[in-house]
Formats: structure tokens, sequence, C-alpha cells
């Protein structure tokens, strides 16, 4: 833990555990973030951002957003939100200027933000189109045959299974928020949610 959270201080990108697979994440600078971007191959696309406590990122939620995280987070529910007042990079943003922010479920990648005190961006740590990884091992071997040789954080093999749903929070107190993806949390659990709260 001290070594990852030395070189994510540093500026370097770790290796480190989700709830499902392991992924591949760094502060949200500039150099971690063009970093990642490279790894990936990525222009446009944006990184998902793993906040220590939801206080981190509450005033980007709004009502309906706030509610959903409180009752799913920490755990696997993405909520993609609108940025108006750039809180977050560009690099760790998507091309319509929204972030995916996530509270994580699994107690060592909380315990690394703690320490931190800081967000870190998450992508899948496998070469595009191949599968996601369960071990250390496998995602710092798929990180090397992409070019990079990164230290890992490493809390043992991992279920793996779907990754976290995803839910695009609309603009505006009057707007429905849309399930993009089901994942773990069922989403007729966050529809149920949404539905009681807009009562």
């Amino acid at each position: 833990m001290d070594e990852a959270v030395r070189r994510l201080a540093a500026g370097e990108l770790v290796v480190h555990p989700t709830e499902a697979v392991y992924g591949i994440g760094g502060l949200l600078d500039a150099r971690p973030l063009a970093a990642l971007r490279q790894l990936k191959g990525r222009r446009s696309e944006g990184f998902v951002v793993l906040a220590p406590s939801l206080d981190d990122v509450r005033q980007l939620l709004g009502p309906v957003g706030r509610a959903l995280a409180r009752a799913f987070w920490p755990g696997p529910l993405t909520l993609v939100v609108d940025d108006p007042e750039d809180r977050f990079p560009p690099g760790s943003k998507a091309a319509d200027g929204s972030v995916a922010l996530r509270v994580p479920g699994r107690p060592v990648v909380r315990a690394l933000l703690s320490r931190l005190g800081r967000p870190i961006t998450s992508t899948s740590a496998n070469r595009p189109g191949e599968p996601p990884a369960a071990t250390a091992g496998d995602a710092q071997q798929a990180a090397r045959s992409m070019g990079q040789e990164l230290f890992a954080l490493d809390d043992g093999p991992l279920p793996g299974g779907a990754a976290s749903t995803l839910v695009r929070l609309a603009a505006g107190a009057g707007g429905v928020p849309v399930v993009l993806r089901e994942g773990p949390v069922p989403a007729e659990a966050v529809r149920v949610l949404v539905r009681e709260r807009q009562r």
C-alpha cells in the first residue's frame, strides 16, 4: 500500500483491484492522464474516476444522484454526470464533457484512496478487445504487452463478472436517469429508487 501511494503521488500509473477485475489508474493530473491515454490508445473516451467517498463528488450528483449513491456506494454503480464547472480535468472526461464517478466497493481500493486523499482514474487492465485481468500478474502482463512495466497493488484473484452498472444522470432537476449498462446493480433497483425519489 505504501509503495502504491508513493508511486501514484509521484505521477505514475499503478495496477489496482476493483470489485471484479484489475484496473490501471493514476491521479487526475496531466502526466498520468496522458500516459493512460497513450497506454490504452484513447483519444476522446473518458475514464472512470474512483472517488474516496460520496462527499468528494456530492456537488456534482444532484438529489437523485445522491440518493443512488447513498443506496449503492461503495459498490459497482458508476454515475455519469455533467461537470459544468470543470472540477475534473479534460483528460478524464468523455467527448461530451461528462465524467464517470464511482466510490469502489473493494476495501483495499478505498483504503488506497483514503491514504491518497484524492480520486484516481481507472480503466480495465487489458489490451483493447482482450479479456479483463482477474489477477495482478495478468494485469501486469497486459501492461507489458502495451509497453509499460507497472507496479501492482495485489489483492489476490478477483471474481470477474460483469462491469459496473452505468447510469447517466440527467441535467436539471426534472431529468430522468438512464441505465446505459446493467451490471451487478440491477437496472430495476435503480428505476425503483428513482421512482420513489420522484414521488
